[in-house]
């Protein structure tokens, strides 16, 4: 069963193969669902693949989003210049992308994202007759319906198994459209789902809910996907893909997150069991949500949401206790509920106002003193960064997001140079066959005498796609 990770940035990339990834998956510049990332250059993807490929590993690429007629010409030149560089396959969402390949770029395989939804067989089986090799079946399916839906497909199932999850059907959300303007179906979703909400009664003051307007709860922000325990069960069940999710996240959370699966995927069946405790400790220090096991064992999952603890990644080290003046500065002191070290990357979440402020911890004192790193239980006082301050009647909560000074090992150089100077020929020779696909698939069906649109919004529906 394949073991499948993210790589957002190179980075990323060499804690995947480093862990134990069996193949990583990367997303297509300018059309891929995480387009608020840095796109990885296609050179870097080239490079990526040769040192995949070496090493008997496997590269995906994820051109997910939704397609505007706009972004035809440009899509077009991207799927012939990754035809050259030979992805094991494209993860895709569009019907009219999964057209263009089929049409003029066959040598590219097909996945269908879980943003397809595939909640049953039928959908299995529509998406395979479209050309999908593989499906990446919805997230909200317990394993009693994945395992109906393989016992009735023949085409390669994925199933992601840890990460962030999303409070609507994954790729329905209009969430993001609604309150950000930026829209999730194109990538570039601001995540309104993690704020704080309340309700109120008239005039605005806070209902008999419990908690009124300015204290709020996180009444929409899913807790993270931990699949370990599911494992077995989808590894009996013929599941061809265990996928990870988090383009986004750090290269500890990639290396942590995968070390753990890959110790369960290794260790026999009848021994899965005693691993288990060791991986679910080594997945708590990959520094994400609080986790729950999601679908796989109930259609309706009592720990999907927290709604009174904030769901933003990272351990919790604690809420500041007291503050204290340091000349133009503000130092916190809090009893640590995890251990801290200089150098990590700390989050400081300041309610009602849900205000996020992340910075790297340079000073950490224990009585006074100046120390390295400070064990959990243990009370300590850290300077604030600059611009934070409490609200009157508020509370101000740490976190650690990233791990400083993390263990990185010497790790092969990628071949950018080269291939992107093999893609600058083959840009040249495909620059003639480039434009006849553009001109037959987009330029020929422009009515000259009608003007786009323009690109702003006038409806939610419009928003949703924008």
């Amino acid at each position: 069963m394949e073991l499948l990770a993210p790589a957002g940035n190179i980075e990323n990339f060499h804690a995947a193969i480093g862990a134990g990834a069996d193949a990583v998956y990367v997303g297509a510049p300018g059309f891929n669902a995480r387009s608020l990332a840095r796109d990885l250059r296609l050179e870097e993807i080239g490079a990526m693949i040769r040192l995949c490929h070496d090493r008997g590993k496997k590269l995906y690429v994820a051109a997910n989003s939704i397609l505007l007629e706009k972004d035809l010409p440009l899509v077009i030149e991207t799927l012939a210049l990754l035809e050259t560089l030979g992805p094991d396959a494209l993860i895709v969402q569009d019907l009219g992308l999964i057209h263009l390949v089929r049409r003029y770029f066959p040598r590219l395989k097909l996945h269908a994202s879980t943003l397809m939804t595939a909640h049953n067989s039928q959908s299995v089986k529509f998406l395979a007759g479209l050309g999908c090799q593989r499906v990446v079946l919805a997230r909200e399916l317990t394993i009693k319906e994945i395992a109906a839906i393989r016992s009735r497909s023949e085409v390669e199932l994925e199933v992601f198994i840890h990460g962030a999850m999303c409070f609507s059907y994954s790729g329905l959300c209009l969430f993001s459209s609604f309150l950000g303007g930026k829209s999730g179906l194109r990538g570039r979703c601001v995540q309104p789902c993690r704020r704080a909400y309340g309700t109120s009664g008239k005039g605005g003051k806070g209902g008999k809910s419990g908690r009124g307007a300015s204290g709020g709860a996180y009444l929409f922000s899913m807790n993270d996907l931990d699949g370990l325990a599911a494992v077995p069960a989808l590894r009996e069940i013929g599941i061809t893909s265990l996928k990870i999710e988090g383009r986004l996240r750090s290269a500890h959370y990639v290396r942590n997150v995968v070390a753990a699966y890959r110790m369960v995927l290794d260790t026999p069946q009848d021994r899965i069991e005693d691993v288990l405790p060791e991986a679910e400790a080594q997945v708590r220090q990959a520094l994400s949500r609080r986790l729950t096991p999601g679908y796989f064992f109930s259609p309706q999952p009592a720990e999907a949401i927290t709604p009174y603890h904030s769901g933003n990644t990272g351990l919790h080290l604690g809420r500041v206790e007291s503050l204290q003046a340091a000349g133009e500065g503000l130092f916190c002191r809090l009893t640590l509920k995890e251990g801290l070290a200089v150098g990590d990357r700390l989050r400081i979440h300041i309610e009602p106002s849900g205000e996020r402020l992340a910075f790297t911890l340079k000073e950490l004192l224990v009585n006074r003193d100046p120390v390295q790193h400070a064990a959990a239980a243990t009370v300590v006082r850290i300077a604030l960064p600059p611009g934070c301050r409490p609200e009157k009647g508020g509370s101000l909560d740490l976190y650690k997001i990233d791990a400083g000074g993390t263990d990185r090992s010497e790790t092969e150089v990628l071949a950018v140079a080269a291939v992107k100077k093999e893609l600058n020929g083959n840009r040249s020779r495909l620059a003639r066959r480039i434009q006849s696909i553009t001109w037959e698939a987009w330029e020929s069906g422009i009515r000259k005498d009608i003007q786009p649109q323009a690109d702003r919004p006038s409806t939610i529906r419009d928003a949703a796609i924008k």
